[in-house]
């Protein structure tokens, strides 16, 4: 393997996980959003 290809793998095996966990992170507020307002839930203004 050449030195371009062993760089490109290991940028993608380090980029990887951090990309996985932002992605889940999103996905899951997205989600949750989403059922929240399905549901009806209303935010509260405590005076």
């Amino acid at each position: 393997m050449s030195a371009l290809e062993q760089m490109i793998w290991n940028v993608l095996g380090y980029s990887s996980m951090p990309v996985i966990f932002l992605v889940g992170f999103a996905g899951t507020a997205l989600v949750a959003v989403a059922v929240l307002k399905m549901v009806g839930a209303k935010a509260t203004n405590h005076k």
